[in-house]
């Protein structure tokens, strides 16, 4: 190829690619433009061209050129050479990050919430209103220790778990101080079912919480049950004041906190068994609980109904400062401890309650079965977190043994009647 100049600027002319066709030599010729004015660098641009056409579309030197060259005159040296620009290198995916997984948590509680509405079973997922509170406060504690919402989730590991329970922590511990604190075990429930869903949406490989290291929300080896004495029962009722009906529907039914808030007046028979029930479908699991009315809790729950004249969807438990449903656990647990310091008490939460409702049923000598009905618990459960007050349990039934009126003597007081009595197979 030969360089020529032309208005001040190169060019190169000459054929390229010849191919003997009988006697003759035929091949490709150009001319065409190299847009420089400078020959050093016409001369440069004219050896690249001749080695990159000489060693083919393979040729290493076809991206520079692409870069000097007019795009006219590269694309045709291109075509002359076979050349071909190959395909970009599609862009990777962004990583999902803890953001992604947060929404798409959200759209998840929505719809379980929509689940729970309908009636659906738990089978299906479903979700109440105050467990996604909850589940929203865990969050906010897991975005303050990241930091930053754009977190890959791929650099989530185990490590990361522990120190956001050490950080929980130190936290808990300065609140507890002042009002309260909260629950490391129940933080890291929560954070376990959201990253499931990111390892169901595959938007993780493997979960970085594995359960059977961590403490169930709720156990305490150390201090196991915290049933009130019966001095602190007596004192709590001296000075609950308004707060009256709250104490007693907590005494007298052992709900959770979530669960006596939720409770509505259609959950109240009083037309059932002996003295009227609560049926009430708690919010962990998806139990059902079923629960007799004391007579002095029929009588206040009547007395309650009376004042309020209530629509049976009506929540039963209001907030004695303004007469309306509490709006968040946190009110409740306020007025709750606030209780416990007007009778002297160190701390007071509404946990004490279920406790002592357990094991005051236990001393009463009731089944251990009927009590786990009545906590929509587990028998197992109830064995474990309750081992020490059965024995109490058990020697009530060994009374009723000897003073109870059994199968053998009411066939005695029905054969001196005169009537007959069915007996009851198993």
């Amino acid at each position: 190829m030969k360089l020529k100049i032309r208005d001040g600027r190169y060019w190169i002319h000459g054929t390229c690619g010849l191919k003997k066709v009988g006697d003759k030599e035929k091949g490709n010729f150009l001319r065409l433009p190299l847009g420089t004015s400078n020959k050093s660098a016409a001369s440069v641009t004219v050896d690249h061209v001749e080695r990159a056409l000489a060693e083919g579309h393979t040729s290493p030197r076809w991206p520079e050129l692409k870069k000097i060259l007019p795009p006219k005159t590269f694309d045709k040296l291109a075509e002359v050479g076979n050349y071909h620009e190959p395909e970009p290198e599609p862009e990777a995916a962004p990583l999902p990050t803890w953001a992604d997984l947060c929404t798409l948590n959200e759209l998840d509680m929505e719809r379980q919430i929509a689940n729970k509405a309908r009636g659906a079973t738990p089978e299906e997922g479903i979700m109440s209103e105050s467990t996604r509170v909850r589940y929203r406060q865990t969050i906010r504690h897991f975005n303050t220790f990241l930091v930053d919402m754009n977190t890959p989730l791929e650099s989530i590991a185990s490590v990361t778990i522990e120190k956001f329970k050490i950080d929980r922590y130190k936290k808990i511990t300065a609140l507890k101080q002042s009002r309260g604190g909260g629950s490391i075990a129940l933080d890291v429930a929560v954070l376990h079912r959201i990253f499931n869903l990111a390892v169901t949406r595959k938007l993780m490989a493997q979960n970085p919480i594995d359960l059977s290291k961590e403490s169930k929300p709720g156990k305490n080896p150390k201090n196991g049950a915290r049933p009130l004495t019966g001095d602190e029962l007596k004192k709590l009722r001296e000075v609950a004041g308004k707060d009256l009906f709250m104490f007693l529907l907590l005494r007298w039914t052992g709900l959770r906190r979530s669960d006596s808030m939720t409770l509505r007046w259609s959950e109240i028979h009083f037309d059932r068994g002996v003295n009227g029930e609560i049926e009430k479908l708690t919010q962990k699991r998806g139990k059902v609980a079923i629960i007799p009315l004391s007579t002095e809790l029929r009588e206040t729950l009547e007395a309650e109904y009376s004042r309020t004249n209530p629509k049976l969807d009506d929540l039963v438990l209001l907030n004695s400062a303004d007469d309306l449903p509490f709006s968040d656990r946190q009110r409740m647990y306020e007025r709750i401890r606030a209780m416990g310091r007007r009778a002297g008490m160190k701390r007071l939460t509404p946990h004490y309650f279920r406790d002592t409702f357990a094991c005051d049923m236990l001393a009463r000598g009731v089944g251990i079965f009927e009590v786990a009905k009545m906590l929509a618990d587990t028998v197992d459960t109830v064995e474990k977190h309750y081992a020490e007050f059965i024995p109490a349990a058990r020697d009530g039934v060994q009374a009723r043994m000897d003073a109870g009126i059994g199968i053998e003597e009411q066939s005695r007081l029905a054969a001196q009647r005169g009537r007959k009595i069915v007996a009851i197979r198993g």
